[in-house]
C-alpha cells in the first residue's frame, strides 16, 4: 500500500496536531509492514526524522503554505500514485482519482465561532473545511461532541466520521525534571511549590479569557492568595486585558510566562496548586489530562468536549459567563481537605489511563488500512 501523509505542521513551532504526527510516524517506523510511505511538507522540518528506507519525502522551499497545499501537494501526490492519504489537518478539498483519503478535523471553532478565531483562520475554515469533508473517505473526530458538532454544522452523513480519542503522550515517566531543574523555572517566574493557579494555553475569547482574569481579581478580593501564572500567548483580542491587570492590586501576582519549553511546562504543572481551564470550547482539551497527570485538581467548564474527557475528576463551572461563580470554584478547591484533594486527583489519574497513546496509534494505523 502506498500511503501519503502531509507532514508540514512539523516545520513550524508546534504542539498538539504536530506530536500527533510525530508520534504516529515514530510508531509506523517501528513497524514490520511492507507498506510504502511518502511524506510532504512544504518547507524543511524543525525535527529530525530517522526514518528507514520505506519513507520518501518530498520537501518545498517554502514560500506559501496555502498555495503549496492547494497545487504543490496534489501533484506530489498524484505523481506517487497513492493508494491512500492521510490529512492530520482538515485542509485536503480535492477528489484524485484511486485515491482515498482521511482527515482529521480538530475542532469547529474557526468555522462555527468566528469570533474565536484570528481572521486568515477563520477564511480558511469557510472556505475548505465543508469541501474537504464532502470530498473525504473518512473524517476522524477527536471526540464525541466534535463529531456531533462535524454532522450538525456541516450535514455530514454520521456514518461518514469516526471518533479516535487522541491519545496524550503528556509527561512520559522516567523524564522527570531534577530538582536543579525545578529550581530554574520556579526561579525564572520569581514562584514557589504550590503557590499559583496555572492556565496554560492561549489568552484568547475560546479559552474565556476575560472571565478567567475577572474570576481570578474576584477571588483575590475575597481573601484568596494563591498567584496566577499565565502559561502561553496572548490574542491579540485580549490584548486589553493586560490594561485590566496592571491597574488591579493585585498585578504583581499575575504572571505571564509566554510561550513555554516542555521542560518549563512539566515543572509549571508539577508545582501548581491547580489548573484553571474554563474554556468554552475545545476540541479535545489536553491541559485536562496534563494537570491530572500532574496530580493537580482541576477547574473547567461544563461545556463542549470538557465534561467527556474530564468526566467526574474535574471541579465544574455551569455558566461560563459567570466570572463570580469561577471564582467561587477556585476557593473551593484552595478550601478542600485532604481526603477531598485525594479523591480528585485519584479520579483524574483514571482519566489519564483512559486516553492511552498507543491505543490512538494502533486505531489510527488500523484505520488507515481498513480504507484497502
Amino acid at each position: 500500500m502506498r500511503i501519503g501523509i502531509d507532514i508540514s505542521v512539523l516545520c513550524y513551532q508546534w504542539d498538539g496536531i504536530g506530536t500527533l504526527v510525530f508520534d504516529f510516524l515514530n510508531y509506523i517506523n517501528g513497524l514490520d509492514d511492507c507498506d510504502q510511505y511518502f511524506l510532504y511538507a512544504d518547507r524543511p522540518t524543525k525535527v529530525d526524522l530517522a526514518l528507514d528506507k520505506r519513507f520518501t519525502i518530498h520537501t518545498a522551499n517554502g514560500n506559501n503554505h496555502m498555495l503549496w497545499l492547494l497545487f504543490v501537494l496534489p501533484k506530489y501526490i498524484k505523481n506517487d500514485k497513492l493508494d491512500f492519504f492521510w490529512q492530520p489537518n482538515f485542509i485536503f478539498p480535492f477528489k484524485i482519482k484511486n485515491v482515498k483519503n482521511i482527515i482529521h478535523v480538530h475542532d469547529m471553532s474557526a468555522y462555527a465561532y468566528t469570533n474565536y478565531a484570528p481572521r486568515n483562520t477563520v477564511i480558511a475554515h469557510k472556505l475548505f473545511l465543508k469541501k474537504s469533508c464532502k470530498n473525504a473517505y473518512k473524517i476522524l473526530a477527536i471526540s464525541n461532541n466534535g463529531e456531533k458538532e462535524i454532522e450538525h454544522r456541516l450535514k455530514v452523513n454520521p456514518a461518514k466520521i469516526k471518533v479516535i480519542y487522541i491519545g496524550k503522550k503528556m509527561f512520559p515517566k522516567g523524564e522527570d525534571a531534577s530538582e536543579s531543574d525545578v529550581d530554574i523555572v520556579l526561579n525564572k517566574f520569581g514562584i514557589h511549590n504550590k503557590e499559583y493557579i496555572l492556565f496554560v494555553g492561549t489568552l484568547s475569547p475560546r479559552k474565556n479569557a476575560n472571565v478567567l482574569i475577572q474570576a481570578y481579581l474576584e477571588y483575590r478580593k475575597n481573601g484568596g492568595k494563591k498567584k496566577l501564572m499565565l502559561a502561553g500567548n496572548i490574542a491579540a483580542k485580549c490584548e486589553y486585558l493586560r490594561d485590566v491587570i496592571n491597574s488591579s492590586s493585585y498585578k504583581n501576582d499575575i504572571i505571564f510566562a509566554g510561550y513555554v519549553n516542555d521542560l518549563e511546562k512539566r515543572v509549571l504543572y508539577f508545582n501548581a496548586f491547580s489548573l484553571l481551564f474554563p474554556s468554552r470550547l475545545e476540541g479535545f482539551g489536553y491541559p485536562l489530562l496534563e494537570g491530572m497527570q500532574a496530580e493537580i485538581p482541576v477547574i473547567t467548564s461544563r461545556v463542549s468536549c470538557m465534561p467527556e474527557i474530564a468526566s467526574d475528576a474535574a471541579i465544574y463551572l455551569d455558566d461560563i459567563d459567570d466570572w463570580k461563580a469561577l471564582s467561587e470554584c477556585i476557593f473551593r478547591v484552595e478550601t478542600m481537605n485532604d481526603d477531598e484533594l485525594k479523591k480528585i486527583v485519584e479520579k483524574g489519574k483514571e482519566r489519564v489511563d483512559y486516553f492511552d497513546n498507543m491505543s490512538y496509534l494502533r486505531e489510527l494505523y488500523n484505520t488507515i488500512h481498513d480504507v484497502e
